[in-house]
């Protein structure tokens, strides 16, 4: 298996675990949305993009670990993980920053941290237009 198609999980509630197999390089749209059972997922090395909307409302979700080999984010990626706390990044702040991540990425998502290899960097706010 080297990639997770788009939808192939989606509305899977009563989904509680899973284990990304190695060799998976990237994961589809709405991958996972819906799966509000999970609650702590590990995205292993290799996979390099995280699709729009990929664990869109898995509000069970609390933890993420998300490898140095991801280079993209995108579109509403973790929108409605309201219960996520901690995103584990297996990379350098640095790193962190190169990530082409979309604007709206993480809306809904609580007060989480990152942790990075050389710090922890905490979420930011957007102000109001």
């Amino acid at each position: 298996v080297t990639s997770i198609g788009g939808g192939a999980f989606a509305g899977c509630s009563g989904l509680t675990s899973i284990t990304i197999p190695a060799g998976v390089t990237s994961i589809g749209n709405s991958a996972f949305a819906g799966c509000n059972g999970l609650a702590s997922i590990t995205i292993p090395a290799g996979v390099t993009s995280i699709g729009e909307e990929a664990f869109y409302d898995c509000s069970g979700l609390t933890s993420i670990t998300i490898p140095d080999s991801v280079t993209s984010i995108g579109a509403r990626a973790f929108q409605g993980c309201s219960w996520l706390t901690t995103i584990n990044y297996q990379g350098t702040k640095a790193q962190w920053n190169t990530i082409r991540i979309s604007m709206d990425w993480n809306d809904g998502t609580d007060n989480y941290t990152i942790h990075c290899t050389d710090g922890d960097i905490a979420k930011k706010g957007y102000l109001p237009f």
